[in-house]
């Protein structure tokens, strides 16, 4: 699934949309209550399921809001009990079912519900039906907007202080591209990705990115302390909240499209090359083992290793190249000429045997040889040095 964004002003009929389907959530969580003490299952469900067929013929169809709409905040309230049942299975004590009543809900319109059109002066809008004697949403779009294919659904979302219109289209899994070459790739906090083919290695460049994430620790430290001396919920405390969010918020856009950029680099990189396999380090769980003192554990909880991977796998997937996850124990150890096994505290990973390496390189080496059965068997072949990439960002001109 791909998702389209597209900011939209402010209007009440956005505001009555999603309390409308909060409206329906606070009705499912009443007619669950009738449902359990009819059947004795005061707080638990013994059968979720004909708990929800029963409560589709009784939800009632005032709301503005399309049928399938209404059916959709249903089908999001039983996925929450069957989460919390999930999570009590397992052992987690602190979950509980959906219990609380909600002002405002995303809305979301399904394939049905949406339709385009064209006006007499050209301009593209989108419609979303809203059921027999409601008015429409309508919205305009901008004029590069591909208004031919037709997303699965769409979401109306409040996203701090700003309504969106999230489009989301299913992408085709039958692309065939038979790829034949493996690359491996080693996420890092300092470089996100370094990457290795069998011949060459890759690294893309982490500076501006870390650059502003420091910006942003720095943003957050200076509002805060203007922010702890003011009195809660004041005007100026306003002022300095909203301020503060906003600033964040231009700071994220920016990490996360440094992020876009490296990856959408990699992955078309790779389909030039005929790479038909992506194999990457598996880094979940690292950060309940750190401790390296404040500043470094801050870095690496900030570390969007887990963002870099999802990035790369649907990218990836959209162009038919697989990718796969595996465990990189050692691999940032074991030396590629020898097979010796030991840390580097530098950059560059240098062993007894005379080899020496970019650190990330050795990871991703070994990451691939890992995934094709052979590591720790010596290296012949001479390595060819690593390339580097860097992100290329518009400066302000003085």
């Amino acid at each position: 699934m791909r998702t389209k964004k597209l900011k939209i002003p402010y209007t009440e009929q956005l505001n009555m949309l999603n309390a409308a389907s909060a409206a329906v959530w606070g009705e499912c969580l009443t007619l669950s209550e009738v449902w359990c003490y009819a059947h004795g299952s005061w707080g638990y469900f013994p059968n979720i399921n004909a708990c929800e067929l029963w409560m589709d013929k009784q939800l009632t169809k005032s709301q503005p809001l399309h049928s399938q709409s209404i059916q959709e905040v249903r089908s999001r309230y039983f996925k929450n009990w069957k989460a919390f049942r999930a999570l009590r299975r397992n052992g987690d004590k602190t979950a509980r079912p959906p219990y609380r009543e909600k002002f405002y809900q995303t809305t979301t319109w399904k394939k049905s519900a949406i339709s385009f059109k064209k006006t007499n002066f050209g301009k593209k809008q989108v419609l979303l039906s809203n059921g027999r004697g409601n008015e429409p949403l309508v919205v305009d779009l901008p004029k590069k907007f591909d208004i031919e294919n037709t997303p699965a659904i769409v979401n109306l979302v409040f996203n701090k202080g700003q309504y969106e219109l999230h489009f989301v289209y299913k992408i085709d899994d039958g692309v065939n591209f038979e790829g034949k070459g493996v690359v491996g790739v080693d996420i890092g906090e300092i470089h996100p990705m370094v990457s290795y083919d069998g011949v060459n290695t890759l690294i893309f460049n982490g500076r501006y990115i870390r650059s502003l994430y420091r910006l942003r620790n720095k943003v957050i430290a200076s509002m805060d302390a203007k922010i702890d001396k003011c009195k809660r919920h004041s005007q100026r405390w306003w002022h300095l909240v909203r301020r503060k969010w906003k600033r964040i918020k231009k700071i994220d856009n920016q990490i996360y499209d440094g992020l876009h950029k490296h990856t959408t680099k990699f992955v078309r990189l790779c389909h030039s090359r005929d790479i038909g396999a992506i194999v990457i380090g598996d880094l979940i769980g690292i950060r309940d083992t750190i401790n390296y003192g404040k500043r470094v554990n801050q870095k690496l909880h900030q570390w969007a290793f887990g963002k870099v991977t999802q990035m790369i796998t649907y990218k990836a997937k959209a162009l038919g190249i697989k990718v796969e996850v595996i465990d990189e124990a050692y691999t940032s150890q074991t030396c590629p000429g020898c097979g010796d096994r030991h840390k580097s505290n530098a950059r560059s990973y240098t062993c007894k045997c005379g080899f020496q390496y970019h650190r990330d390189g050795v990871g991703a080496i070994n990451i691939r040889r890992k995934y094709l059965g052979c590591l720790g068997a010596p290296v012949v072949a001479a390595m060819a040095p690593p390339v580097g990439f860097r992100l290329e960002v518009q400066c302000c001109s003085a």
